[in-house]
């Protein structure tokens, strides 16, 4: 039988909430609080990354010739409803039987599935409902297949494709936490020992950082989708002054 002792965070029982979010040594340090922010970010940029790359191509490809929408979505969306901490707590025995440690590998994958369905949808979604008269126009105007998947579809699709991209990454940061259950650390763990030092505030502080973290890269992603729209598109956007 194998047994996962956590360490638990060297702060003080008795610290508060102001004192931890806000005291200069407990953000320091190779066990402080930008350590383990900079693990949190360095793991969910790795999903989001892997996610686009794997989601974006496949569906865009299948949206463009109209192929594979039944099959593909089903599948997509199915493991939408395979719960992410039951994924990675499956795949730790698989892990440590071949040698590689209880992390990255189960909670990288647990949350790479909860990163592909909003990504492929949103994706499959751009590229099939743009206009097909401008679609028709572009073919008519002499582009090639590939310049009206990337000139007209992908471009005129991109705001919602990193729509997909933004919930995708706001699920996988506010889900991350869930790795310092299963022996890993992140931002994490200060939820993780908050519970087991029976720490409200510790609790309370770890939660805050993992909301602001969610809420910081919605807001990024936010100003991403708003600068892909092409610039016709925003003047319309606009407001008219009269």
């Amino acid at each position: 039988m194998t047994v996962v002792v956590f360490a638990q965070a060297a702060i003080p029982r008795d610290i508060g909430l102001f004192e931890f979010l806000f005291g200069a040594e407990y953000w320091t340090g190779a066990g402080g609080i930008l350590t383990s922010l900079w693990d949190t970010v360095v793991l969910c940029a790795a999903v989001v990354v892997v996610a686009t790359v794997v989601a974006v191509p496949l569906a865009t490809a299948l949206a463009h010739h109209g192929r594979g929408e039944l099959s593909v979505t089903w599948i997509v969306t199915l493991s939408r409803a395979i719960p992410t901490f039951a994924v990675a707590g499956l795949l730790v025995p698989i892990s440590l039987r071949r040698g590689l440690g209880f992390e990255p590998w189960p909670i990288f994958i647990a949350l790479l599935l909860l990163a592909l369905p909003p990504i492929y949808l949103n994706t499959y979604t751009a590229v099939k409902d743009v206009d097909r008269g401008v679609v028709d126009a572009a073919r008519a105007m002499g582009f090639s297949e590939r310049h009206v998947l990337f000139r007209v579809e992908m471009a005129l699709g991109t705001a919602v494709i990193l729509a997909g991209v933004r919930v995708a990454a706001v699920q996988v940061v506010a889900t991350e936490p869930i790795r310092a259950f299963l022996g890993g650390d992140g931002l994490g763990r200060y939820v993780r020992d908050g519970l087991g030092q029976n720490n409200d505030n510790l609790l309370l502080g770890g939660a805050i950082l993992v909301a602001a973290l969610a809420a910081l890269t919605g807001v990024m992603f936010g100003l991403a989708q708003r600068l892909a729209l092409p610039a016709g598109v925003r003047r319309l956007a606009r407001p008219r002054t009269r």
